[in-house]
């Protein structure tokens, strides 16, 4: 669990590095975001099939970006196909990449039909390949390929399980304000394990959300203006992939917590963490436009947020362990 921490970084690092390459304190900058969110630091302090789940969808974010990049070359597309296959052997949150990866391959290729066919057929043949025979276990033990099914019925005869909302009757909107999933969910996503444990004082709160705020802020305004510039470039595409990876994990995780159980952990949407890491620093570079010495002052952001990381570690992370 731990040695997939730096790991995991060290890929967001890479996929911020392509995504950014103008801008060096950029990639910097959002690495240490991302580990700087408590709740990150914590998910590799204990033995959970999280961890690799997030280590392995980051790898084939990167994998995604670099084929985005390179207009899916073949190594690039064989390594892609790989780590998809990798992503195919945990948990289902990582899965979302697979519609990601055949949306971007049609944006490249449907001028040429032949190549996209190519390109999607050697991507999804070696995935297949590598991690199809997990589904087959499952479907001819089980009588389900996912396993979602069977985990349902497992939980429910341990006596334990809260009824589904959805069983309950209860609509979406129900759900979601009866439970204050999203306030839960926003939160538990930076620091928090269930509803009381290891939160931070509501004031860490209220500045994550003032900078995800400024963030979408920004990130609408780069949209706007290269809509508006008529500036199709592959940064552009690649923000409109990022967001499909993370807002629409936010959107299963809601969906699993209603259909399934009453979930509310933001680890769970982890998966798509350095695509949100991603945003927040596209959303932010534009910020260099409008206040001088600004990438000096994210700098200086740095070693605070180490800082405070660290802080959570001690103080929170660690007493929690050994008690």
């Amino acid at each position: 669990m731990v040695a997939l921490y730096p790991i995991t970084l060290w890929f967001a690092y890479l996929t911020l590095r392509l995504l950014f390459s103008r801008t060096s304190i950029a990639p910097l900058w959002g690495v240490t975001v991302m580990a700087t969110v408590p709740m990150f630091t914590l998910v590799h302090t204990y033995y959970t099939n999280d961890a690799p789940a997030i280590a392995v969808s980051t790898i084939a974010t990167y994998a995604l970006i670099r084929a985005h990049h390179s207009t899916f070359s073949t190594f690039d597309t064989m390594l892609l196909g790989f780590t998809l296959a990798l992503v195919a052997l945990h948990k289902y949150t990582g899965l979302l990449l697979f519609p990601a990866t055949i949306v971007t391959i049609i944006w490249h290729f449907y001028r040429t039909p032949l190549t996209l066919i190519r390109k999607a057929v050697l991507v999804l043949g070696i995935a297949g390949a590598i991690a199809c025979w997990w589904y087959v276990r499952n479907w001819l033990l089980y009588d389900d390929p996912v396993g979602v099914s069977f985990t349902q019925a497992a939980v429910d005869a341990s006596g334990g399980a809260p009824i589904p909302p959805r069983a309950q009757g209860l609509s979406p909107i129900d759900f979601a304000t009866s439970t204050n999933w999203w306030a839960e969910n926003f939160a538990t996503f930076w620091a928090g394990y269930g509803i009381h444990r290891l939160k931070l004082p509501g004031a860490a709160y209220l500045s994550f959300a003032a900078l995800t705020a400024a963030a979408a802020v920004g990130l609408t305004a780069r949209i706007a203006r290269s809509l508006w510039l008529k500036r199709a470039d592959n940064m552009l595409s690649a923000i409109f992939l990022l967001v499909f990876l993370h807002i629409g994990l936010w959107m299963v995780s809601f969906w699993s917590s209603y259909a399934v159980d009453v979930a509310l952990h933001g680890r769970y949407v982890f998966p798509s963490i350095v695509a949100f890491v991603a945003l927040v620093v596209s959303g932010m570079s534009v910020l260099p436009r409008y206040i001088p010495k600004s990438s000096l002052a994210a700098a200086a952001t740095i070693p605070i947020m180490l800082a405070a990381n660290g802080a959570y570690f001690v103080h929170s992370i660690l007493p929690d362990v050994n008690r």
